[in-house]
């Protein structure tokens, strides 16, 4: 049942993620909301960045539990509504997910239930006090530079002040934006598949970039490479096991950083990523850090930013990891 805006379970959804996967996801959780009678109030996006504003106001009058109904991407702006929320000294509520995305790389890599009975009992017990559900995750903050094009692609943003950002699951650089936003323009019947094909769209054309990548003990590398990492979660573009030691709660970011490849070792990564053969590469490393900053040393233009899926800008680039940043249910 749907209840004012007093509600203490909200969920913010996306309609239109996952190739019409909220169609297939929502009616069973409803029914399962409907057989324990728990107070909730839907709320539906309409637009890019919505789901962040309807999250911060969930927040703000007093929500204990925020679900994003969707994506990563939704999850994303979930969570940057509730952290902002947060910063301005708001309550931050508990947050929820059902996935429903094309993707949804964090409840992979979580482990979360995804029947609608199992979550639903989550939301219910968590809202009971029950904190054997509820999970401390970090997130990262990024700063870096607001454009209005990121990898080809028209977004909303001002070439001028840095700005930042909250992120829950991984951020990449390099051919990561490109990739990102082909997977949005591609037809969506490619299912499973359609990463690996936006991955080697990409990499067939892609150069690699000289970049300073500065750790969280202050030594400087300086590299080519050809896509840099920065995970909180194993999973990336649709099952792919970037960086598959990754823990969201054990403070650190597992940065995988793709060093210049020949342009053949390059085209495998796109499917030598799902069982995390990339590893074995002897261009491929991994580095546990609290934060990272990263700028171009070359004069190929500019190095662009996606964060969650979503494009965002371009370097320079600083990341902090936020230790036990949200309480999410599962």
């Amino acid at each position: 049942m749907t209840r004012p805006s007093n509600a203490p379970l909200r969920f913010v959804a996306h309609a239109g993620a996952g190739r019409g996967a909220f169609a297939r996801r929502w009616p069973p959780v409803a029914s399962a909301l409907a057989e324990r009678g728990l107070e909730h109030l839907v709320a539906l996006t309409s637009r890019p960045g919505e789901a962040a504003e309807l999250a911060r106001q969930a927040a703000d009058e007093g929500a204990r539990l925020v679900v994003a109904v969707g994506g990563d991407g939704t999850l994303h702006e979930v969570a940057n509504g509730l952290l902002d929320s947060g910063r301005r000294g708001g309550h931050l509520p508990l947050v929820g997910l059902v996935p429903a995305g094309r993707g949804s790389d964090y409840a992979r890599g979580t482990g979360m239930p995804l029947e609608a009975e199992a979550l639903v009992d989550r939301f219910a017990r968590a809202l009971d006090g029950d904190s054997s559900v509820v999970h401390a995750v970090d997130a990262g903050e990024v700063r870096y530079r607001p454009t209005h094009w990121v990898a080809g692609r028209p977004i909303d943003g001002a070439a001028s002040e840095l700005t930042s950002r909250w992120f829950v699951n991984a951020a990449g650089m390099g051919f990561s934006p490109f990739i990102a936003q082909r997977v949005a323009r591609f037809p969506a019947r490619l299912g499973a598949y359609l990463y690996t094909v936006a991955g080697l769209v990409t990499i067939v054309d892609w150069r690699d970039r000289l970049v300073e990548l500065t750790w969280d003990d202050h030594s400087r590398d300086e590299v080519r490479v050809e896509s840099v990492e920065v995970a909180l979660g194993p999973y990336e573009g649709g099952g792919m096991r970037v960086a598959p030691d990754a823990d969201p709660s054990d403070g650190l970011f597992d940065v995988v950083v793709i060093g210049a490849t020949g342009r053949l070792e390059t085209l495998t990564f796109a499917w030598r990523i799902r069982s995390a053969d990339h590893l074995r590469s002897r261009q491929v490393s991994v580095r546990r850090t609290r934060s990272l900053t990263m700028r171009a040393l070359d004069d190929d233009g500019p190095i662009y930013l996606q964060a969650d899926g979503e494009l965002l800008g371009r370097d320079p680039f600083a990341f902090e990891i936020v230790p036990a940043a949200l309480r999410l249910v599962w």
